[in-house]
């Protein structure tokens, strides 16, 4: 079930398509599985995804990147989703800090960062410090949000900025990677006083205090970073004083959209491997395909797939032209997560018993799903999204 570019979309579309398809196969499935019974990351996977060009690809061939569109981008995503949700997920976390820094970062930024985000001469791992213990998904929210503040404090100091705080559920954390951390630099102004800054995992004064374990994406390290008077220059500062907040909507409006996209693979995954399995399995002396229940669960499976691809498109259409994706990445977002997770839940039963062990992927990428379906605010935020989309008039 390949994902059918007949809606007329350009040739590097389909050219990334194709690599990130290869990739998924060749190396994310079978790697992605090892990593879910081990709970070791393979960061050799990621290096690779870089050397390909896989990593960062909005990133400008002046920088470094193949400089690709959205929509190209989630092609890519439901092919690396299809292979593996986790990695795919570890992959795009280098697009989302790019993405921020080409578009809000200064000249010194773009040069020193982001051929590194991009994977040339090593990949520099990349990770968004957002989330915090008392504060997750009303960060994410337009207009909730803004009556929030953020614990992680910045004050001023001769150089710079000194971070305290802490922050959770860190993508790539432990690593010596660069992370795009959101602090406080007026503490009275609510987010309008939030700023963002480029901070390496190495510096003095950022610790990890351990990988979160999940019974899902184990192919992720996922974990929490504590900020204890860590020195940040002033030339470190992603954007304006006040900023912080806006630049961050932005860079998760590309995380709901590229996540997305990889729910939408791994459903397809899912998808196939349940059709294979049903024409295969007999009972009643017929495969189970031919069973009306089996048959009406695969074409709901193949309706919700094909849906949300299209939802997805749209959201990325929107990124492209440069309108704001608000709506159509909560929207994406919301449908891809409620796709995967239905879908898998099928899968399993048309799996029966057999769904249930590790002799078939199908379990684990339920788990995964899961785990994903949290991310960038969990459906219950990306509905609230929407509602207040209509209730603004959109």
């Amino acid at each position: 079930m390949a994902l059918d570019f007949s809606l007329g979309l350009p040739e590097d579309v389909t050219s990334l398509q194709g690599v990130a398809r290869d990739f998924a196969q060749a190396r994310l499935r079978q790697r992605g599985q090892d990593a879910d019974r081990s709970g070791e990351v393979p960061w050799d996977v990621l290096k690779e995804a870089g050397e390909l060009g896989l990593c960062a690809p909005g990133v400008e061939e002046a920088y470094g990147g193949p400089g690709v569109t959205a929509q190209a981008q989630v092609a890519m995503m439901e092919e690396l989703g299809w292979g593996n949700l986790g990695l795919a997920m570890a992959i795009a976390s280098q697009g989302l800090l790019a993405a921020a820094i080409a578009r809000h970062g200064s000249e010194e930024q773009k040069r020193r960062y982001l051929p590194a985000l991009a994977g040339e001469g090593g990949l520099l791992l990349a990770s968004l410090a957002v989330t915090e213990p008392e504060a997750g998904a009303e960060l994410e929210m337009a207009s909730r949000g803004e009556q929030q503040r953020v614990r992680t404090e910045a004050r001023r100091t001769a150089n710079g900025y000194r971070l305290d705080g802490r922050k959770r559920f860190i993508v790539n954390a432990g690593t010596d990677g660069l992370l795009l951390v959101l602090a406080q630099t007026d503490p009275d102004a609510g987010l309008h006083g939030a700023s963002l800054f480029l901070v390496q995992q190495g510096l003095p004064g950022v610790q990890f205090l351990g990988r979160s374990e999940t019974p899902g994406l184990r192919s992720l390290q996922i974990g929490t970073l504590d900020f204890q008077g860590c020195e940040v220059p002033e030339a470190m500062r992603l954007g304006d004083e006040g900023q912080g907040f806006q630049i961050a909507r932005e860079v998760l409006q590309l995380g709901r959209v590229l996540t997305a996209a990889a729910e939408v693979g791994t459903a397809r995954a899912a998808y196939e491997a349940a059709v294979a399995y049903a024409r295969e399995r007999r009972t009643m002396g017929r495969p189970i395909i031919e069973h009306q229940q089996v048959a009406g669960m695969l074409a709901r499976m193949r309706t919700g797939i094909d849906g949300a691809r299209l939802l997805v498109l749209k959201a990325a259409g929107d990124l492209d032209a440069g309108r704001d994706a608000a709506l159509s990445a909560a929207q994406a977002n919301f449908q891809s997560g409620d796709v995967a997770t239905q879908g898998l839940r099928n899968a399993v039963q048309a799996f029966g018993g057999y769904g249930f062990t590790q002799d078939f992927p199908v379990e684990m990428w339920l788990r995964d799903a899961l785990g994903s379906r949290i991310a960038y605010g969990g459906g219950d935020v990306q509905l609230l999204e929407v509602a207040e989309a209509i209730a603004r008039g959109a």
